[in-house]
């Protein structure tokens, strides 16, 4: 007996040894590749950001640069997971008190490293599920590493492939910039539509085909608060564009049934023109928003008027949620859709830590993440959610606005039988809160939310302060959502209705 015992002391031994080598060396091995894809990654930087010094026209360089940006912000989000998943079982507390209970931090730690590797929540094939019990830090460590091989894989092969890339690179000019640090780009400037606008900028200013008599017209469409605007607002201060055309007009209303070449034109707004007044022989560039379907025999109408009064060159864009819109267009429609998971939280990220490393909070950054995957890819969200976040920079107070995002999205399936991002083009209205306690409930009933521009009269409460509890009001009220701070500076109002519940 005492040698079986004996045998099985031994045995069970040499499996705790073995284990620890193991796991030891898996440690290693994602510590070893976590510093290689650092290097991959700024390896990536390097090139991006030296393309975007540059005037680039052809289009596959920029389809193999916009692949580029694509892997780099897999990357990116892999370490940040990685980070979120040491922090989940590492008991990360960034040096603050949760008032959550012991269970409740337990709960939430094994919940954050089961959507640490979420990276795309379209394609179920891409998520790692972690079970419950004993073994999740074993199986969160081997997904990390799985997932940490893979990201470095594609950007050495991506980065492999660019070679050529860079070669060619040299020979394009330079554009003249002002040095910008990350956070500032994203607080500025517009994030993620690079591909996009090239799209476009190429219908603008390609040469009109020899005897080419209709009047070359793009079509843009995409859910509301996608970026149509700000996309073509960015095109049109562009100097290339201002270069090429010697005057830009602006329309925005609901359709076009009621306006005449006379009234159109005197609705339009000017975006630019050039020292001499536009004459026939000058190329016009119009651009029309539209929040409301076209019918064909207006749209004739009004194309066989402006083909009459524009030069040969002249172009016309025009923005929807229809897609109805796309029959009018001479060339491929653009569809604006939401940005991947990858980028859109890269885009979260440095909108909610500005320069501030996440890797110096990773609890914080672990919360973080959390938001932006139920955030569902809005951009007014997370504007909203990075000034709430910043103004309470504690781990208690992100805790709760990730609890308060899961009941609100859990209410709103409760209410419609559907989540908000699926009913925000629909009538009846979205529902939300107040994160402050009071009794009995009081909730806001948020409407569609539509735009005026930034020279237009806006309410005076801002959504913020609701949420914040700064501002009280009852029944039914118009708040300001949120106020843009990048061209064309857009002010986003939305009605909604207090009730107590």
């Amino acid at each position: 007996m005492e040698i079986l015992y004996s045998a099985v002391l031994s045995e069970l031994v040499s499996r705790a040894v073995s284990f620890l080598l193991a796991k030891r060396e898996e440690q290693a091995a994602a510590a070893a590749q976590e510093e290689r894809l650092r290097s991959l990654l700024l390896r990536s930087r390097t090139i991006v950001e030296e393309a975007e010094r540059r005037l680039v026209t052809n289009r596959a360089m920029l389809q193999q640069l916009g692949a580029l940006r694509d892997e780099a912000f897999r990357g990116y989000y892999v370490l940040d997971a990685a980070a979120r998943c040491r922090a989940a079982f590492g008991g990360g507390r960034d040096g603050c008190k949760d008032d959550d209970d012991d269970d409740q931090k337990e709960e939430a730690e094994a919940e954050a490293c089961r959507r640490a590797f979420t990276l795309s929540r379209f394609n179920p094939a891409k998520r790692v599920r972690v079970p419950s019990g004993d073994p999740e830090a074993c199986r969160a460590s081997a997904a990390r590493l799985r997932e940490l091989r893979q990201a470095v894989r594609g950007l050495e092969a991506m980065i492999g492939d660019m070679k050529e890339f860079v070669v060619f690179l040299t020979t394009h000019p330079l554009l003249h910039r002002q040095p910008y640090s990350a956070h500032l780009f994203v607080d500025k400037c517009m994030f993620g539509r690079h591909m996009e606008k090239e799209r476009i900028m190429e219908f603008l200013l390609q040469p009109e085909p020899p005897g080419a008599a209709r009047l070359g017209v793009l079509p843009i469409v995409g859910p509301a608060h996608i970026g149509k605007s700000t996309l073509v607002e960015h095109v049109c201060h562009d100097e290339r564009v201002r270069d090429h055309f010697s005057l830009i007009l602006f329309y925005r209303g609901k359709s076009l049934v009621d306006e005449t070449v006379a009234s159109f034109r005197d609705k339009c707004v000017v975006k630019h023109q050039t020292d001499n007044e536009a004459s026939s022989g000058q190329r016009l560039l119009i651009i029309i928003e539209l929040f409301e379907d076209l019918d064909e025999e207006t749209w004739k109408n009004m194309l066989y008027s402006s083909e009459r009064s524009m030069a040969q060159g002249s172009r016309m864009i025009i923005t929807s949620r229809s897609e109805k819109i796309v029959r009018f267009g001479t060339t491929r429609a653009l569809r604006l859709k939401c940005l991947s998971p990858e980028a859109y939280w890269h885009f979260f990220k440095m909108t909610v830590f500005g320069s501030d490393d996440p890797g110096q909070h990773p609890k914080l950054a672990s919360l973080a993440m959390e938001m932006a995957s139920l955030m569902q890819g809005s951009f007014l969200f997370a504007n909203i959610g990075a000034v709430v976040l910043r103004d309470h920079f504690d781990t208690q107070s992100w805790s709760r606005a990730v609890r308060r995002i899961r009941e609100y999205l859990q209410k709103n399936v409760s209410l419609f039988g559907e989540y908000t991002d699926d009913i925000k083009d629909k009538d009846h209205p979205r529902f939300t809160w107040s994160l402050i306690n009071q009794k009995p409930d009081r909730y806001c009933m948020l409407y569609d939310i539509y735009e005026r521009g930034s020279q237009e009269e806006v309410p005076e409460i801002p959504y913020s302060d609701m949420l914040a509890g700064c501002a009280q009001p009852r029944g039914e009220y118009d708040i300001l959502f949120w106020r843009s701070r990048i061209p064309p500076y857009l002010n986003y109002v939305c009605k909604c209705e207090i009730l107590d519940m």
